[in-house]
């Protein structure tokens, strides 16, 4: 039994229908910017909300503890094993705001 090849549409069609299509990069570029401007002013912002307990006086963070802890306290700083701590585990959150709060 032979099998039937499907046809293709000819480069000149596809080529034909590409030119008719408008380029949509202006409007990533439009959306891009505009993105950009609106958090722009943020960029220079103090902490805010949890950050200053989770980021700016977490001792994880700042270095005040090995960084092995890190390991086994929640994102706060708390042991994940205390009563008071969230249970919330993110160390690859609390490894990189420790990287980046050491840099000089």
């Amino acid at each position: 039994m032979k099998r039937k090849l499907l046809s293709h549409p000819s480069t000149s069609q596809e080529s034909k229908e590409a030119t008719k299509s408008p380029s949509t990069w202006p409007l990533y570029a439009f959306i891009s910017t505009v993105s950009a401007a609106c958090y722009a002013n943020g960029l220079s912002g103090d902490f805010v909300h949890d950050d200053i307990p989770a980021v700016a006086g977490n001792r994880d963070v700042v270095g005040g503890r090995p960084i092995a802890e890190i390991l086994v306290n929640d994102f706060w700083g708390t042991p994940m094993a205390h009563a008071d701590s969230h249970k919330s585990y993110r160390p690859l959150t609390t490894i990189t705001f420790r990287k980046k709060c050491l840099m000089p």
